[in-house]
């Protein structure tokens, strides 16, 4: 299944409290409801701002085609930016619905680009690779043991502008599918499928969740084999975390530049896995920032002939970089937590 990419913060927001509760008027009992989450676990996010920056590193490209040939160059910056925003529109104890709005858009910026320079470097200078999606996550509690999670996302991907849109174009779904089972409020498993674009291409990947804390620091929140990370409470307002996570794109370019013109659209699809290192902080109250850092290496980083190909044109060699970014995010208030039962 998807990882930090949207999946996370999707899954947050469903979590909330370690288990929800629902109050039979009858008994005056609270009735528990299974959710994936684990008490530990950093509160559910509405809205995220974050930035990402890989420094320079060097990129070598060949394709077998005569007409694009081979290259090579030196990428100065890769920037990210996205905004991602999560809201509920069924908040009941044992069914969610959330709803989703996501922006994203990444840039390469290279060194020495003249009209003489590889193409496919030429035709990405300081161009936005954007990603405008919305999604719909639903989880259904069936009891305090078993839960169910689907989620469906539409993203429309690539270097587009208002008048050259097409939907067909650029348009990117992915589905995922959990069933999972809450052991203890320390320890949730599950099983699942994700068909997206983890690894570039639009594929079916398992995955298996597995979230437990094993005392009031420590802790393992993972989505196998997509991402995983090791959770340190300092306390309710500082979490540290280590692990890793895998990212992929597909993404269409409108090409201008010859020779890769010749070919219309083509897509950029790119896998790279992450080793990281994260710190979150209470700034105020429902105010949260967060700094990672790590070590970016690709996987795979590929140009095809046209959308949803399987016909190589450019394979892109990328060396591996740090990487640093930060994020701020809201949370909702203890307020409202202590009144709906979350604290």
């Amino acid at each position: 299944m998807k990882n930090k990419y949207l999946l996370l913060p999707v899954l947050a927001l469903l979590l909330g409290a370690p288990r929800a509760q629902a109050q039979n008027p009858e008994s005056q009992v609270l009735k528990t409801y299974a959710s994936p989450s684990v008490q530990g676990m950093g509160k559910s996010r509405g809205i995220i701002i974050g930035y990402e920056r890989l420094p320079q590193f060097d990129i070598d490209s060949k394709s077998e085609d005569p007409r694009v040939g081979d290259g090579s160059g030196h990428v100065r910056r890769n920037n990210k930016f996205d905004v991602r925003a999560f809201g509920p529109v069924i908040n009941k104890p044992q069914t969610k619905l959330i709803l989703g709005l996501t922006y994203k858009y990444e840039e390469f910026e290279f060194g020495n680009i003249t009209p003489s320079s590889y193409s496919l470097y030429e035709n990405l200078q300081d161009k936005h690779l954007k990603s405008l999606g919305l999604q719909l996550a639903f989880l259904h509690s069936l009891n305090d043991r078993r839960f169910y999670l689907i989620r469906v996302k539409g993203e429309l991907n690539g270097d587009y502008r208002q008048e050259n849109i097409g939907i067909s174009d650029f348009l990117k779904t992915t589905v995922d599918l959990a069933y999972g089972w809450k052991k203890t409020p320390d320890y949730a498993i599950g099983v699942g499928v994700e068909v997206g674009y983890t690894f570039g291409r639009q594929s079916i990947y398992p995955g298996i969740l597995y979230n437990r804390t094993f005392n009031k620091q420590w802790g393992v929140e993972s989505i196998f084999p997509a991402n995983a990370r090791v959770r340190y409470n300092m306390d309710e307002k500082t979490l540290f975390y280590a692990g890793y996570k895998i990212e992929g794109a597909a993404y269409t370019l409108r090409v201008k530049n010859p020779p890769l013109s010749e070919f219309g659209n083509v897509e950029l699809r790119r896998t790279d896995f992450k080793g990281l290192v994260r710190a979150e902080r209470e700034i105020y109250d429902f105010l949260w920032f967060a700094v990672e850092g790590g070590f970016r290496q690709y996987y795979r980083n590929r140009v095809f002939d046209d959308i949803g190909s399987q016909n190589e044109l450019i394979k892109n060699d990328l060396a591996g970089t740090g990487y640093i970014g930060v994020e701020l995010f809201a949370v909702p208030p203890r307020k409202l937590l202590k009144k709906h039962g979350g604290e």
